[in-house]
């Protein structure tokens, strides 16, 4: 379209239809830079939500079973993991853990926090009945916890003295598994006793609830275990094994596994570890290896048959 050329620099107006044509450019711009703006600002939402989720992941305090088994202690027997190691598979998990060390403080500090609120949730479910006690019995809290630190540590003399064992049977090849678990785990938390009175004076059976802390996860794996402890003559408590049990306090432990508190603290831990597997592969890395091996995660040995005592077993 020719337009007039009415001065000498060049054209004094547009004509409607150029106007129209400018005009209808110039929404069509607008509009783009609004869509853009619109999906900018919900994919920022999104990856906020993202991130969320997975500080959530990173802080979930597992509550405590093995996945398929009320053998929830990782390192002393899962039923689903096979009864042996072979030797091949012991090479297999021989390399450095995939482990980050140097995890900061703040991060462990979050992580622990949201784990005493999941361990709370468990507590008063056990609290709401009258059978078994949450941590009131000093000695016991106090004699699990010599426990746990001893394992962690590969403390297999102290581990004995817990026991009351004088016979040093398996002890080297006990410290040497407790060690190989020790190089991808870092302590257990948020351990909490449940105690009701055994057959006779002096005894308790008792379930302990924990997390277990893998050095290359904040996720915690939880776990529960069993003991029948007895006080001795010297007036200190010991951990049993359970072959020493008589037939009156086999009885005992086996009606008062069937106790409705005992069954919703199973349940609620086996949920949890099993979501804690799921959602965090490093945590399943690390578990599953110790699971392989007959660690923290794994099957009964021979020479971790003591150990392997202090659990949950199969229903």
């Amino acid at each position: 379209m020719r337009r007039v050329r009415d001065n000498k620099y060049g054209y004094s107006a547009w004509s409607d239809a150029e106007l129209k044509r400018f005009g209808v450019i110039g929404a069509l711009v607008v509009l783009l830079v609004v869509l853009a703006a619109a999906f900018f600002i919900v994919n920022k939402k999104n990856a906020d939500g993202q991130q969320a989720d997975g500080a959530k992941t990173e802080s979930l305090m597992a509550d405590g079973s093995q996945p398929g088994s009320q053998n929830p202690d990782p390192g002393e027997g899962n039923p689903a993991a096979g009864q042996t190691a072979d030797s091949s598979a012991t090479k297999e998990g021989e390399g450095n853990p995939t482990a980050d060390d140097g995890a900061s403080e703040g991060e462990n500090a979050s992580s622990q926090a949201s784990d005493g609120e999941s361990q709370s949730a468990e507590t008063e479910a056990v609290s709401e009945g009258h059978d078994f006690a949450v941590n009131e019995v000093p000695e016991i809290v106090d004699l699990m916890s010599r426990y746990f630190t001893a394992k962690q540590n590969a403390d297999v003399e102290t581990i004995y003295s817990l026991f009351g064992w004088s016979d040093q049977t398996g002890a080297d090849s006990l410290k040497r598994q407790l060690q190989y678990d020790a190089r991808y785990t870092d302590g257990y938390r948020n351990i909490v006793c449940y105690t009701k009175p055994g057959v006779s004076e002096g005894s308790y059976l008792v379930y302990v609830s924990y997390d277990l802390k893998f050095k290359n996860s904040l996720t915690l794996a939880p776990g529960l275990l069993w003991n029948y402890v007895k006080q001795g003559e010297d007036g200190a408590w010991h951990l049993t094994d359970v072959e020493t049990l008589d037939e009156v306090e086999l009885a005992f432990v086996s009606e008062a596994e069937k106790a409705e508190e005992i069954g919703l603290l199973k349940t609620q831990i086996y949920a949890k570890l099993r979501q804690a597997l799921e959602d965090d592969a490093q945590l399943a890395e690390g578990y599953g290896i110790l699971e392989k091996q007959g660690g923290a995660a794994g099957a009964k040995q021979a020479e971790t048959k003591h150990e392997a005592d202090v659990q949950i077993g199969n229903d």
